[in-house]
């Protein structure tokens, strides 16, 4: 049963000074099932970002169709940015609770759930805390809370640490890795770091270059929690970067 599908999904930007079309995604058909992990990746400027924004219904202008699973509506959808997209003039706190304000929510229940977020994150401490205030990598954990605070069945997330050091990306890819498994949430996400792709998904769509088809989807049978320095990673890290190099 699927969370999402795109069917014959085609998208093209005109360019402002000749009006020449620049054709980036042509005839993309996916379909992507509730609870698992799906990245996309691709050569640089494949439009995978598009493809995303296009996934989570704030990208309008586009050809083709894409159908939300039974039961699922905008409302059921989060997204995480890759540049974080926090309110600086906002807490920590009120960051999180962004999303619950648009919801007939108490604000007792608000509080109750951006306070759960913020223990998950290890955050509590930082919740009077403005983003100025805040590391690279409180910032995207913040982001993260956010956008589960709203307990959305499917979220979106474009490169979401690849403005994390190397330490940072590794502790927050494994806390996010825990809380999807425990809730159960369909998680859709770009990435350009092959390790970490193969660290996360169940399945990897590989884009070509513009104008971007699906070239392969990878099913990721590997264990989890995964040896990321076994034989097996190695073996799928090479294959992903066979299909990706220029």
């Amino acid at each position: 049963m699927f969370a999402l599908e795109a069917k014959n999904i085609n998208k093209t930007f005109m360019d402002g000074k000749n009006a020449s079309p620049f054709h980036a995604l042509k005839d993309i058909n996916l379909e992507i099932h509730f609870g698992e992990f799906f990245v996309l990746m691709g050569p640089s400027g494949s439009g995978k970002s598009t493809l995303l924004r296009i996934f989570a219904g704030i990208e309008p202008a586009y050809t083709g169709e894409r159908v939300l699973g039974a039961g699922l509506s905008q409302k059921d959808i989060s997204f995480v940015f890759q540049q974080f997209a926090l309110l600086p003039w906002l807490t920590v706190g009120e960051n999180i609770e962004l999303g619950l304000l648009e919801r007939e929510t108490s604000e007792e229940k608000r509080r109750e759930r951006v306070w759960q977020e913020l223990k998950i994150f290890g955050l509590e401490k930082f919740a009077n805390h403005h983003p100025h205030e805040l590391s690279g990598g409180m910032k995207q954990r913040v982001g993260i809370a956010r956008a589960l605070a709203t307990d959305p069945k499917i979220i979106f997330m474009d490169e979401p640490f690849s403005e994390l050091d190397s330490f940072t990306g590794d502790a927050l890819r494994q806390e996010l890795l825990d809380v999807w498994a425990e809730r159960k949430v369909t998680i859709v996400m770009v990435s350009h770091n092959i390790h970490e792709s193969v660290e996360m998904a169940d399945r990897i769509a590989v884009l070509t270059k513009p104008p971007a088809r699906v070239e392969r989807i990878i099913q990721n049978h590997l264990p989890r929690p995964r040896n990321m320095r076994s034989e097996e990673v190695f073996r799928l890290d090479d294959e992903l970067y066979q299909l990706i190099k220029p």
